[in-house]
């Protein structure tokens, strides 16, 4: 089959089928998998973490203690347990950072000490770090560059699936056995979680021949990778965009659930605030995944961006039907964004150091998650409006101001690519 033919194959792929082609590699299909069981047992235990630490005597000041002290623990790691995947390998960050999430979450269930839930949380924050830069890099290191967008957006939708579902059970379990009790089975089934991947892993031999594929590419010099090549001027676009889009998260976090509940919302549409997000979000992700592989991803990425700012600024409209409607605009265009600049992030990227740019990468979209959180309520007590307009202005911004260097990355891209010939042999997995 020559190239052309294959790319007009590709091109004929349905909704449905993006996904049928993620499950069938063998290792996207286990990392998708453990992704979306691993966001399926977070989400029945977080959401009643803080509840816990409360009815146990913990202030409020310690109930912020422990959501920042997660974020922070984030910022200052991410960077280096992805470097730390580089050195190691993806496989031994990943299961032992499902280890620790489980580990501490199921040390939730017994512990009394204020202080010790503050310090869980930054075991989960651990956890998290070692295992998000290394699954992200795991699916570059054993994706075709051509695939990559649609691999992202199974990644993403997985996550999402998993944490769409995870709420929701754990509030029926909660009121069934108690909460107590489901955070033993949520850190439990998170060990076996661990421990099972790491069973499938080690059978999967392919895995260490597409790392060491990658790291015998004849267009690899031996040296090592330094700091430098995280400091370029695409890389900084990806960047910049990482930050942009997560200010406007941190502005809600604190502020959200006040904000619609001022506008007289009910529990059931608080909820369904985050419902509309992500099941639109879900049902775009295999469209976006599809326009993630294909270039120029700048052309769109500039005007989705700019529309994104406008929903996000849209939210100040005291209606709350209005919201959720602009909250199922949000998870569509979050769709169609992501998957594409995640993909040119892979592309852009030194293929020695995977590990550090998507740690680089998580570490600055969670400093702008953060940052904005701590500006929240002081923004909010300035004005109603006052977030929701600073978040999509600074998302706009940086936006204007990152995608003019991703299209400089796209045409360095183009201009090193070596054309294929059309009798040359198609490797296929």
């Amino acid at each position: 089959m020559r190239t052309g033919q294959v790319d007009e194959s590709r091109e004929r792929m349905g909704w449905l089928d993006s996904w049928r082609w993620a499950f069938r590699d063998p290792i996207l299909r286990l990392v998708l998998i453990v992704t979306a069981f691993a966001g399926l047992i977070v989400g029945l235990a977080v959401p009643f973490l803080s509840l816990v630490a409360y009815q146990r005597g913990a202030s409020y000041t310690v109930v912020g203690a422990m959501a920042s002290s997660y974020l922070v623990t984030q910022a200052v790691l991410l960077f280096p347990a992805g470097a730390l995947s580089d050195r190691v390998g993806r496989i031994g960050p990943l299961i032992v950072g499902l280890l620790l999430e489980g580990s501490a979450t199921l040390a939730f269930a017994f512990v009394k000490l204020p202080i010790l839930f503050v310090a869980l949380r930054v075991v989960q924050g651990i956890g998290l770090s070692l295992t998000y830069p290394a699954a992200r890099a795991l699916i570059v290191d054993t994706t075709d560059p051509e695939h990559r967008g649609r691999a992202f957006a199974a990644f993403q939708g997985a996550f999402n699936l998993g944490w769409l579902l995870g709420p929701a059970i754990g509030g029926v379990l909660a009121s069934v056995v108690g909460i107590t009790p489901l955070l033993v089975v949520g850190g439990l089934s998170e060990i076996a979680l661990a421990l099972t991947g790491l069973l499938f892993f080690r059978r999967l031999p392919v895995v260490h021949q597409f790392v060491r594929r990658a790291a015998s590419k004849e267009t690899l010099t031996p040296r090592r990778v330094g700091l430098s090549s995280l400091f370029t001027l695409p890389l900084l676009g990806a960047f910049l965009l990482a930050f942009g889009y997560q200010v406007p998260y941190g502005l809600f976090s604190g502020i959200w659930s006040i904000y619609l509940k001022q506008l007289g919302a009910s529990d059931v549409e608080l909820g369904l605030s985050f419902t509309t997000y992500a099941v639109a979000n879900l049902l775009m992700l295999p469209v976006g995944g599809r326009l993630a592989d294909r270039v120029p991803r700048w052309r769109r990425l500039l005007p989705l961006s700019w529309l994104l700012g406008l929903v996000i600024v849209g939210y100040a409209i005291p209606a709350v039907p209005a919201i959720l409607v602009l909250g199922a605009v949000e998870g569509a265009l979050g769709a169609l964004i992501v998957p594409s600049v995640d993909a040119y992030l892979a592309s852009v990227s030194d293929p020695r150091a995977q590990g550090r740019v998507q740690g680089a990468y998580t570490t600055i979209g969670v400093a702008g998650a953060a940052l904005s959180a701590l500006c929240s309520s002081v923004l909010y007590q300035a004005g109603r409006i006052v977030p929701f307009a600073t978040g999509g202005f600074v998302l706009a911004l940086l936006s204007t101001l990152a995608v003019p260097l991703i299209r400089l990355g796209e045409r360095q891209r183009e201009q090193e690519a070596v054309p294929v010939s059309d009798e040359a042999p198609l490797v296929r997995r």
